[in-house]
């Protein structure tokens, strides 16, 4: 009896350690897989899918720049933030893609600039004409206090503004003179993007403008429904401008940029090392834009020169002063619609 007894309390106990250690098992699987679930594989970020939408094509800049983002954020994560781009417009265009990432349908975009003058005049900056001598000037005010406090100004509209990322300088084609004087844009018609300081701008300098479509401008050019336009040297060439066009002035009078921005309401719920591993993102991807912008731009050039189609004229500095000095009532009257910070630190960065 008592070897039975000795024998039931051995069993026992060694079901209550078999128990304790099958419970134990499972408890720890669970906070493994909860673990996986909250955390990439000992990498401390947390699991999630950031959707990244923009409307340029892979091949550009911005579509290169966003390749980078997402290879930085999955590279030091281990893969546990995973960032889902659609180029080209594949889930919202320009015309919705603000309105979707306030929804939070989206978590980042990168609309250009003159997207958001709408919510604040101070992003027309960029527009303002010669404001930016060069590109090193122009990313000494964006990596800068200016370009920062401009940045901050969209948090009041459910947006955090992560950065800037290039688009190059805007230059005058056109079908009827050789432009190397303000006076000789007098009676041109010329095709912008739209927006009033722009119309202004051609009208002291004696032409006219019209808000036409990106996909339609090359039509217009070769119906004559305009004489010029205005663009970055790379969509110059890419968009065959050359062959309807005869005359290429290098003016550099206003810059294209676009705005790396987020839903603010997601970005807030990040953790600070998140965050930072963003910002990290950020960085290293708006290189690798102006790395490429710089590199297109001069391969666009090259190519528009060696067409012998369009003749290029580059201003001298006394034929670019003269048309600063022609666009300086349109530049006194617009400033005053910027943040007189931003304006000071943009102002400052041209005379380093």
């Amino acid at each position: 009896m008592r070897r039975k007894n000795i024998f039931k309390s051995a069993c026992l106990t060694l079901f209550i350690a078999l128990l304790s250690a099958s419970l134990f098992g499972c408890s720890s699987n669970k906070t493994n897989n909860s673990s996986d679930n909250g955390k990439g594989s000992n990498s401390g970020y947390p699991k999630m899918v950031v959707t990244f939408s923009h409307v340029a094509t892979e091949n550009t800049p911005k579509g290169q720049a966003a390749l980078k983002f997402k290879e930085v954020v999955e590279s030091k994560s281990n893969g546990a933030i995973q960032v889902k781009v659609f180029p080209s417009g594949q889930l919202y265009g320009d015309d919705n893609e603000i309105e979707a990432l306030q929804a939070n349908n989206v978590q980042i975009i990168a609309p250009s600039v003159a997207k958001l003058s709408g919510f604040e005049k101070s992003f027309e900056i960029f527009d303002l004409p010669f404001m930016f001598k060069d590109s090193e000037t122009l990313y000494g005010f964006e990596d800068g206090e200016g370009g920062k406090k401009l940045l901050d100004k969209l948090n009041q509209y459910g947006m955090v503004g992560l950065g800037f990322w290039p688009n190059g300088f805007k230059h005058i084609t056109n079908n009827k003179i050789e432009i190397d004087d303000p006076s000789d844009l007098k009676g041109l018609k010329i095709r912008t993007h739209g927006g009033t300081m722009i119309n202004e701008v051609y009208a002291a300098l004696g032409a006219s403008s019209t808000k036409i479509a990106f996909n339609e401008t090359y039509q217009a050019l070769q119906l004559g429904t305009v004489d010029g336009q205005e663009n970055s040297l790379v969509n110059i060439q890419t968009q065959r401008y050359s062959e309807v066009q005869k005359y290429l002035t290098l003016t550099g009078h206003a810059r294209s940029e676009y705005t790396l921005v987020a839903n603010k309401a997601w970005w807030d719920g990040l953790n600070e090392k998140t965050k930072e591993l963003f910002m990290e993102a950020v960085k290293a991807s708006t290189e690798t834009g102006r790395q490429l912008e710089e590199k297109l731009e001069k391969e666009a050039l090259d190519q528009l020169k060696g067409s012998e189609k369009i003749n290029i004229h580059n201003l001298t500095d006394a034929e670019r002063q003269k048309f600063i000095d022609a666009l300086q009532p349109v530049f006194d009257k617009w400033s005053k619609e910027i943040d007189p910070e931003v304006l000071q630190k943009a102002q400052a960065a041209n005379q380093n």
